[in-house]
Formats: structure tokens, sequence, C-alpha cells
């Protein structure tokens, strides 16, 4: 198995899991043409359905986090996912296990240390 890298999931057979469009990380598979996406859950698809990218997010699944303009409010990070238009992760949160529907940008959201 090679390093971790990230990517976004293309493989329209895993949305009823899912994974399709979400940012994914994964681990390629020496021995075939498969990776192993390792989060948000494991699974396994074609290399050819993975769109790689350069960097990584700021923030990982199930990190603690609190929006900037709310510090009382704490969150998980629950789905992670790529803005083609404008090229940067979209974060997903979930509080006191109910998701948000506000998509949160990097700058939105800060760490609970």
């Amino acid at each position: 198995m090679q390093e971790k890298k990230w990517g976004i999931c293309l493989d329209c057979e895993t949305y009823n899991i899912g994974l399709f469009q979400k940012v994914v990380q994964y681990q390629e598979d020496d021995e075939s043409d498969e990776v192993i996406i390792i989060l948000p859950i494991t699974a396994q698809v074609s290399k050819k359905n993975i769109k790689e990218l350069s960097e990584s997010p700021k923030y990982i699944y199930g990190e603690k986090v609190f929006p900037c303009n709310h510090p009382s409010i704490k969150g998980v990070i629950l789905e992670i996912q790529w803005h083609f238009k404008l090229k940067c992760y979209i974060y997903i949160i979930e509080i006191n296990g109910k998701r948000k529907s506000k998509r949160y940008f990097d700058d939105d959201l800060k760490r609970i240390e």
C-alpha cells in the first residue's frame, strides 16, 4: 500500500453508500487497479473513479469544530465536499446528532482544542 491521499469519489455506484462526489481519503492498491477508501467509510473503487486533490482538507471527518461566528455551537465534521467552481472544500457539520443544512468553508470554522 502507498501513502494516504485525498480525492473526490466519482464512482456513481457509490451513491447508495454516500460516497459519490464526496471528498475521501484513500490508498492505492499496488497489486490492482483499485483504491481502498479509508474515510469517511471503508470501500473499494477503481482508480479511474477517484479525482486526486493536490491539498488535503483543513478539517477531517469526525473532527470537533465550531463556527467562527457562533463559538458556543460545538459540532463535528460530518461530510466534506468539493466546490468544483471555486476549487475549495465545503464542510457539513453535525450538532447534537443533527445535520446542519449550512455549508461551511475553511475560514468559517475553527478547531476545538
